[in-house]
């Protein structure tokens, strides 16, 4: 049986590094395009360019947001994964995505600042929400960093 070495080149890892860096330079530029555009704007055009020249195509505004996730994940070496949206999970399942008590969750469906809806006396969170904050905390989360690094404070 032939072993693999779980440690690979230098040079393999020097490649994966300018994809990731590569990867978030587009992440960001796509993003901040987003941003600057107006949010009501349905969709985005995307200049093509190929061998028989550029070919614009337009697509929804949600799909090049989504797309912007899915490269911010690549650039940050994750393994992204698509998850119908509309999965509902209760507190619990959230407080285990979050890495937080279940009790904290529920502080945060009752300050409004993840939706949720009710289902008797039980809570019902789109799974898609609770990704979608996990995502913004863990860049609001990098920013702060990024900030205390740069005054020296870190």
């Amino acid at each position: 049986m032939e072993e693999v070495s779980p440690v690979s080149s230098v040079s393999d890892q020097r490649k994966a590094g300018e994809q990731a860096k590569a990867v978030r330079v587009a992440a960001a530029e796509l993003d901040g395009y987003l941003r600057s555009t107006a949010a009501g704007q349905p969709e985005v055009k995307l200049v093509l360019a190929g061998p028989g020249g550029d070919q614009v195509l337009a697509v929804p505004r949600g799909a090049v947001e989504l797309f912007v996730e899915i490269l911010e994940a690549l650039g940050d070496g994750q393994e992204p994964s698509v998850v119908p949206m509309v999965k509902e999970v209760g507190t619990g399942e959230v407080a285990s995505l979050l890495g937080v008590s279940r009790q904290y969750v529920v502080r945060l469906l009752d300050d409004g600042r993840l939706p949720c809806r009710r289902v008797g006396n039980r809570r019902r969170v789109r799974l898609g929400d609770a990704l979608r904050y996990l995502r913004e905390d863990n860049r609001r989360r990098a920013d702060r960093l990024r900030a205390m690094a740069e005054s020296g404070t870190l």
